[in-house]
C-alpha cells in the first residue's frame, strides 16, 4: 500500500507541475499516460500476487511479472525457511540454481525439484529450487507434504 500511495503523491505533484508550468496540452497527456502506465505497474500490479495449490500443479504469481507452474510429482522436497534474502520480489543469482519469489524477508517456503526446469517469466532461468512466501506458511507445508507425491529422484 505503501507504494500506492508514493506513486500517487509522485503524479499528483507532477501533474501540479506541469499545469503551473504551461507545458503543452500534448506533452502533458503523454507525461500523464506515462504516469499512468507506472501507477498500474508498480502500484496495482503487486496486488495479483497470489499463489494456489490446485490438485496436482503449484502455481506461483508474483504481479503481472511472473507466473509458473510446478506439477506436484516434481517437488523432491519442501522446507521452510525462517530467514530469506535480503531482496524482495522476483529475482536469481546468476551462479545459483536458486529462483526467488518473494514479498518478504521472513517466513519463507523453500521448494526443492528434482531437475532443472526453466522458468521463461524469469528471463529463462534453470533452477532446481524456488523460495517464495505465502500468507499460511505451516498450512501450504502440512499441504505439500501431505500430498504424498513426492517422487524420489529419477537418474
Amino acid at each position: 500500500m505503501v507504494n500506492m500511495a508514493f506513486l500517487g503523491m509522485i503524479i499528483m505533484l507532477t501533474t501540479m507541475v506541469l499545469l503551473i508550468t504551461s507545458i503543452d496540452p500534448f506533452f502533458l497527456a503523454i507525461i500523464l499516460l506515462l504516469e499512468l502506465a507506472l501507477f498500474l505497474v508498480l502500484g496495482l500490479s503487486p496486488l495479483f500476487t497470489e499463489h494456489e495449490l490446485l490438485d496436482d500443479v503449484l502455481v506461483l504469481r508474483q504481479g503481472l511479472y511472473f507466473r509458473a507452474q510446478v506439477p506436484i510429482g516434481e517437488i523432491r522436497k519442501v522446507s521452510r525457511l525462517i530467514k530469506g534474502p535480503a531482496r524482495t520480489g522476483v529475482f536469481f543469482r546468476l551462479l545459483s540454481s536458486t529462483l526467488f519469489v518473494t514479498t518478504r524477508r521472513t517466513d519463507l517456503i523453500e521448494v526443492e525439484l528434482q531437475r532443472k526446469r526453466t522458468f521463461g517469466w524469469a528471463l529463462g532461468k534453470k533452477a532446481d529450487r524456488i523460495v517464495f512466501d505465502v500468507e499460511e506458511t505451516n498450512a501450504l507445508i502440512k499441504l505439500l507434504e501431505g500430498s504424498g507425491s513426492f517422487s524420489p529422484i529419477k537418474p
